[in-house]
């Protein structure tokens, strides 16, 4: 990482080529093509992915959240967390080489735009190492000015995730002074994206990132990850004389290839983000030198051959099936609406001149379905029965998706409904016209005492 002066020594891997290379590219472009293609795509009407955040609205794969399902984030999380670990312990770091965005976009866009501008790793280190010139000035220029582009056109790929695609587009043609907020925002990302992706790079997984310092504690000696084959390998040519050397040449391909720079026949490191770049360099130089591949490889440190019966690894399955089956039954049970009923800021209740008592009430109803829904409030055949009645203003109200209602409804009863407590307890009862359901709520109306009180 450091020069003899201590400064940053600037990383510059060499470009390698293999099968798990050719993968990465395939899995790098579904990422990108995902990440890139889900704003654009409608579900139920819906846009497949959106958070807005200032609205409190998020629909994910047609299903529509609002801010009181906020504990639903809460078992997404612990999932997600699960996972990542579950798959650590298995598998070791293979989300920082295979799925992390800082590797992703780094190794597919930012250092392809490199390659195209400067040329192949030799050329381009020896241009980071000449003084200025115009013919430097002028790549770097290309160089940073393409990095810009990308940048920008990544922050806005993501700010359609908060704004909406069609809101995005349509603040893309006004002025910037029209959405000030949105325009710095999208400013400052894109300047925080050319300078990680361009610049600072790997040292945000070596110094900023928290999850190669906790690796120690969820891998284990049977976790797969990328090793070299100490005992096959060793000792290397040129590090002894008049032993029987091993299959390891000494010559420091994995180390030239490596992003982070590391050498891998060192051990499992801090560093390593397992993007298996050393595997198929190692694998090319043992082919042309006749000797079998596999000297750096996918491998446990173990001789056990389970990957998946180990007390930690049961233990994080189990966590995942319990908390998805959580969430499942809170999916399942979750109602298509949200309904309260609370009394409205005036009088406790009024006594009206053909002697009943009316009471105000304010409910609040909250379509989170992704349909229109009309629905309407009526008091059971029961409570008309005992004398009550019900008065509103909409006797049907027809709901967006997403949108709540807080319709003012006035229900009148007998004196001789109360009790002794001056309280009446009834039940309101909501209408879904679209589904044919409908739900019950009780309410407490108050009222004057009774003479036996």
């Amino acid at each position: 990482m450091l020069d003899p002066h201590g400064g940053r020594e600037r990383i510059i891997p060499a470009e390698v080529k293999g099968p798990l290379r050719r993968w990465r590219v395939v899995v790098h472009a579904v990422l990108m093509l995902v990440l890139l293609a889900l704003p654009w795509i409608r579900i139920n009407g819906m846009q497949a992915v959106l958070l807005d955040l200032p609205g409190r609205r998020f629909q994910i794969f047609g299903v529509l959240f609002l801010a009181h399902d906020a504990p639903y984030v809460f078992f997404i999380l612990i999932l997600s967390a699960l996972l990542l670990i579950f798959v650590t312990a298995i598998w070791g770091r293979v989300w920082c080489g295979w799925a992390c965005p800082q590797t992703v976009f780094i190794d597919a866009v930012y250092r392809r735009i490199e390659i195209w501008i400067e040329g192949n790793y030799l050329q381009r280190r020896k241009l980071a190492a000449a003084p200025m010139s115009v013919e430097k000035a002028f790549k770097l220029f290309l160089k940073w000015s393409s990095y810009l582009v990308v940048s920008s056109l990544i922050t806005h790929s993501v700010m359609a995730y908060f704004t909406g695609a069609p809101q995005l587009i349509a603040m893309m043609q006004s002025r910037p002074g029209e959405n000030w907020v949105y325009f710095l925002f999208a400013t400052s990302i894109t300047g925080v994206l050319l300078f990680n992706f361009g610049w600072f790079r790997e040292q945000f997984c070596i110094i900023m990132c928290p999850y190669g310092r906790l690796q120690g504690a969820l891998m284990d000696q049977r976790t797969v990850t990328v090793l070299y084959d100490q005992k096959r390998g060793e000792p290397r040519k040129g590090s002894v004389r008049g032993q029987k050397l091993g299959d390891c040449v000494s010559c420091n391909r994995c180390v030239e290839v490596c992003p982070v720079k590391i050498d891998i026949r060192d051990g499992i490191q801090m560093e390593c983000i397992a993007c298996t770049a050393c595997i198929d360099a190692c694998n090319e130089i043992m082919r042309r030198v006749k000797k079998p591949e596999g000297l750096i490889r996918h491998a446990s440190q173990s001789t056990a051959e389970s990957l998946f019966f180990r007390p930690r690894v049961i233990l994080y399955a189990v966590l995942i099936l319990f908390f998805s089956g959580l969430l499942g039954v809170a999916m399942i049970q979750r109602k298509p609406h949200s309904l309260m009923i609370i009394r409205a800021k005036d009088a406790p209740f009024q006594i009206l001149n053909s002697g009943q008592v009316l009471n105000h009430f304010k409910t609040h109803y909250m379509n989170q379905s992704t349909e229109v829904r009309k629905v309407e409030f009526v008091l059971p055949e029961t409570e008309v029965a005992r004398g009550l009645s019900l008065t509103q203003a909409v006797q049907v109200h027809e709901v967006r998706p997403g949108e709540a209602i807080s319709p003012h409804i006035f229900v009148a009863a007998p004196k001789s409904a109360f009790n002794e407590r001056g309280e009446v307890t009834f039940t309101l009862r909501l209408i879904d016209h679209l589904s044919g359901t409908s739900e019950e709520i009780e309410a407490k109306a108050l009222g004057p005492y009774s003479s036996g009180s």
